[in-house]
């Protein structure tokens, strides 16, 4: 770990934490204050380093459509043999958002981090246990967004650099439905799912500001427009074994709707652990035939070309 680093952890993340937090956490949008805008990674030359050693399996390098615009518009894009400083260049003057996924799995410096930001909720929130925990990093352009989705484990959103507006809506019907929310959990459905623009007006819209993180209810489906200038945001995701059990009796529920049998999100008693005994077994057994349980990524039908026009060539 740098001394820089070293120095950051030496104090809480997360600031400003008021008592009362601990009775909504998880259960209410909550807008917290953090210090990650001080790690040193953050540093322009830290940070082109670090995307010229992500793993190609660990991004994501995508041409979003304009506000407003559907997913099907979007382009997944290689930055293979691209400089870290070219990339930043294109994200500041052109229209993309990068994805770094699972840091803590190959950066020595998020793994600390991650484990610091879950000792610290861990240690606030009486009852909240995590594990499997990810953390991300999204680096995206003036005004990019990202579409009306719905994730799977428990997120929350750090702000680094830049404004943004998140729209957080409820999870139940018409803004997620149980057979969207099972299409997720099975992975027959992109996360990305039906929106209309009337949603907004049940929304919970929050800005945020460089060192602000927004925590949400589990599998609330939200969307987010940048402002106009280049956004830095950390991503962190966790389950706790609520979370475990619950994402068993949706993968189960849809399981069942598939062979014409509609099922409960709310299964207690010998149902809940039948429907978790379920969803184990289909697990183990598409693992064994498929040899993974990831799915595929999108196709990157471009590369980064700092001298194009649009900083697009085909590949």
């Amino acid at each position: 770990m740098s001394r820089e680093l070293e120095l950051v952890l030496q104090n809480d993340l997360i600031v400003d934490w008021k008592e009362h937090y601990k009775e909504v956490f998880g259960k209410h949008t909550l807008l917290l204050k953090n210090r990650l805008p001080e790690l040193p990674v953050f540093e322009p030359d830290n940070l082109a380093r670090l995307i010229e050693a992500t793993p190609s399996e660990h991004y994501d390098f995508v041409r979003p459509g304009a506000i407003g615009s559907k997913k099907s518009q979007w382009q997944q894009g290689s930055l293979a043999g691209a400089r870290g400083e070219d990339v930043l260049q294109a994200v500041e003057e052109g229209r993309f958002w990068l994805s770094l996924r699972a840091l803590q799995d190959w950066d020595e410096g998020f793994a600390q981090v991650t484990a610091k930001i879950f000792e610290e909720l861990e240690g606030k929130v009486p009852g909240f246990t995590s594990f499997k925990h990810k953390t991300g990093m999204l680096i995206s352009s003036p005004g990019a967004q990202v579409y009306y989705h719905a994730d799977v484990p428990g997120q929350s959103l750090w702000q680094v650099k830049g404004h943004k507006d998140v729209y957080i809506y409820e999870n139940t019907e018409p803004f997620l439905s149980d057979a969207q929310l099972e299409g997720i959990f099975l992975g027959t459905t992109e996360e990305e799912i039906r929106f209309e623009p009337w949603y907004d007006e049940f929304a919970t819209k929050v800005t945020l500001s460089p060192g602000e993180m927004a925590h949400w209810p589990l599998n609330n489906p939200h969307r987010v427009e940048n402002h106009d200038e280049v956004n830095i945001s950390v991503t962190t995701e966790h389950f706790t074994p609520e979370v475990r059990n619950f994402y068993a009796i949706i993968y189960a529920n849809g399981l069942l709707r598939a062979a014409g049998i509609s099922g409960n999100r709310h299964s207690y008693g010998a149902r809940k652990y039948a429907k978790m005994a379920l969803a184990a077994a289909h697990k183990m057994l598409y693992k064994r035939i498929m040899g993974s349980d990831t799915t595929a990524k999108s196709i990157r039908s471009f590369k980064l070309d700092i001298a194009a026009p649009d900083f697009m060539a085909d590949l």
